[in-house]
């Protein structure tokens, strides 16, 4: 990434990037820069607006996936 922070050009890879794990290497980065006063909680607080909500959704979607991978439970009947 560039050493520049420009929070359109971020917001905008935030909303095109649909991997987990990337993603959560862009929130890492925005984190860094926050950390080291190189941006402003007016910048944090915009990125973590686009940034959690798509992370949230991806996670989602990912254990139901991963739930389907797994073969149904199978539900025990009680004896009377």
């Amino acid at each position: 990434m560039d050493d520049t922070f420009d929070l359109l050009e971020y917001q905008q890879k935030a909303r095109e990037l649909l991997c987990p794990k990337k993603l959560f290497f862009l929130w890492e980065d925005v984190c860094r820069r926050y950390d080291r006063n190189e941006i402003g909680e007016y910048e944090f607080e915009e990125m973590k607006a686009v940034i959690w909500p798509t992370l949230k959704t991806l996670s989602s979607l990912r254990r139901i996936i991963d739930g389907m991978d797994q073969p149904p439970k199978k539900r025990l009947r009680r004896r009377a």
